[in-house]
Formats: structure tokens, C-alpha cells, sequence
């Protein structure tokens, strides 16, 4: 699923299809998102609008029910090692999972 952005490297994240349920309550349907490498990205929306949710599954603190996912070309469902080291000094309780 990894595609190239403009200047040939891969995007930092890149979602297709993403999907979340809590109970029957769907709170992301088919969401589609590319951070470039290097850009810094923000979301807003009001109260209840996933947007939590959206930066919890890239980060592996819950899991997608659908979709797929690439976080500097890998998937973190499969493989939830950072692509780089954390570094020390790094907030308590900030870990790779």
C-alpha cells in the first residue's frame, strides 16, 4: 500500500479506509488520511468526532476494526516497533505500544 509522495519517499502516515466501532456505535467509516514527511499535521472537530481515535490506532493504543495503516512504511498493527528509537528523557509512560 506504500505510495511515494512527490519528492519519492513514502508519506510519515498514510491511512485507507479506516474504521472504528464501539459497540454499534461507528465513530470512523472509511477514513482516508496522508501526513507528508516532515509536515506537521493537526485535527480538529468538534466533541465526539473520532479525533482521538484517529491518533490512537497509528500510535497502537487501540486497534482499527478496518482499513490499513502505514507509519513510516510500516504497519503498526503487525510490527508496533517505532520506526526509530524512543528517545531518553521521553515522557513517563510514553512506550512504543
Amino acid at each position: 500500500m506504500t505510495k511515494t509522495m512527490n519528492n519519492g519517499r513514502s508519506p510519515a502516515i498514510r491511512a485507507a479506509g479506516l474504521g472504528k466501532s464501539y459497540g454499534d456505535e461507528v465513530v470512523l467509516d472509511g477514513v482516508d488520511i496522508t501526513v507528508p514527511e516532515g509536515a506537521i499535521y493537526s485535527l480538529l472537530g468538534p466533541n465526539g468526532a473520532a479525533e482521538t481515535s484517529i491518533v490512537q490506532i497509528p500510535s497502537t493504543l487501540i486497534a482499527a476494526d478496518a482499513g490499513d495503516i502505514r507509519v513510516g512504511g510500516h504497519d503498526p498493527a503487525t510490527d508496533p516497533t517505532p520506526p526509530v528509537p524512543i528517545p531518553a528523557g521521553s515522557p513517563a509512560g510514553f512506550s512504543a505500544r
